[in-house]
């Protein structure tokens, strides 16, 4: 943004605002983040190692320390703190997938107007996600899950409880967090087949292969089991309509324990449907790649609890970079 234009101009800020965005995905698809690992590196040999052309990758780099990524000494640049936190891979902090998520969204948002006018998912979300698209969603899942799995397992006392059935839950990162901090607790990951297989080689890197397992399934066809202590639904609900969700409930509430509870884990929105930013905006993302979901309020939520026979104990906001809340219903 030019020097003299008003920050706080919300009008101003979004005309640019993708701007860096862009920036990011570009140099994080590159390679760029990884090529500056060791730190010390000339444009040149960014070029070099990304293969780019010097002149342009300068522009890139210099953006990238404008931005806050990279810092610049002399003709030489580094990755600022942050950048070596989150960018690059192998950390447990790693975002690279999720940018890379983020840029697949960036295609289909394109087309938000066509999803505004007919309330339907765009056409280029007309067939589920597959192959490497596939993948690369989960492992984006996982990369925000890395960073909030610690807090959720703080927030979430399940030091009486034995068997978690973790539904939709991705390559079970959650799982495998909550199994680390409860040794007593076994945990069953229930996703998609080709979820199940991904989320096989992250149980093992874990180490947890013992007590967390996987079921291949789809929560909308097939049964849940039964006996179950706690029923875990972290980002789930946001993906479907209200009667998809009392549905799920439902069964969730058939294959509990009495005394059991579902955990439903979202970004929760006001009443008004206005705030936080990011819920309004994630409700956006759910037209345009579900046509059905949205963020929910805890109020939708609880009262969803309600109508399936639990009663609400407690919501708990967790302290984390990604402003999201547990919201804990029990089976009487």
């Amino acid at each position: 943004m030019p020097t003299g234009e008003p920050a706080q101009d919300p009008v101003v800020r979004a005309i640019g605002g993708w701007q860096g965005a862009r920036v990011l995905m570009t140099a994080n698809r590159m390679g760029v983040f990884a090529a500056l690992a060791e730190g010390g590196v000339t444009a040149a040999e960014v070029a070099r190692r990304c293969d780019a052309h010097p002149r342009s990758t300068a522009l890139l780099l210099n953006a990238c320390v404008a931005l806050g990524f990279l810092e610049k000494q002399g003709d030489r640049y580094s990755n600022t703190p942050a950048a070596l936190e989150a960018l690059i891979p192998g950390k447990p902090a790693y975002l690279g997938d999720a940018i890379k998520h983020q840029e697949w969204l960036w295609n289909v948002w394109t087309h938000l107007e066509e999803a505004v006018r007919t309330n339907r998912p765009v056409r280029q979300r007309a067939e589920p996600l597959a192959g490497a698209d596939w993948r690369e969603f989960s492992l984006a899942m996982h990369n925000r899950a890395m960073r909030s799995g610690p807090f959720l397992a703080d927030a979430l006392d399940l030091s009486d409880k034995r068997q978690l059935l973790d539904c939709g839950g991705g390559v079970g990162t959650y799982s495998l967090f909550l199994a680390r901090r409860y040794p007593q607790l076994r945990a069953i990951v229930f996703d998609l087949p080709q979820t199940t297989t991904l989320a096989v080689e992250v149980i093992a890197e874990f180490g947890l292969a013992d007590r967390v397992t996987t079921r291949a399934g789809d929560y909308f066809v097939d049964d849940l089991g039964e006996a179950h202590d706690v029923v875990l639904l972290s980002s789930v609900l946001h993906s479907m309509g209200p009667d998809a969700c009392r549905a799920l409930l439902a069964k969730c509430h058939r294959s509990l324990v009495s005394g059991g509870w579902v955990v439903v884990h979202e970004g929760l929105i006001d009443p008004e449907g206005t705030s936080p930013l990011q819920a309004a905006l994630f409700s956006l993302n759910m037209l345009v790649n579900t046509g059905e979901g949205r963020s929910y309020s805890e109020a939708e939520i609880t009262g969803l609890m309600r109508e399936t026979g639990f009663v609400p104990r407690e919501t708990k906001t967790l302290p984390q970079p990604f402003t999201t809340s547990l919201v804990i219903g029990e089976k009487p």
